[in-house]
């Protein structure tokens, strides 16, 4: 494939490079919940109808 218009050249550079960190990212993220599982996979309770839901806390 050949692209003759540099600024299309240079886009798809920078989005390979955004890509990358993405992945490094993700790669990351997923040695972290491998090493912290979470709760079993079982539904949590309802909330009580007095009370709003908790907010989700990360």
């Amino acid at each position: 494939m050949s692209v003759k218009n540099p600024n299309i050249i240079k886009r798809i550079e920078s989005i390979e490079e955004r890509l990358d960190k993405l992945e490094n990212r993700l790669s990351r993220i997923e040695k972290l919940l491998k090493r912290f599982p979470g709760p079993p996979d079982h539904p949590s309770p309802p909330p009580s109808p007095g009370r709003p839901p908790e907010p989700f806390k990360f």
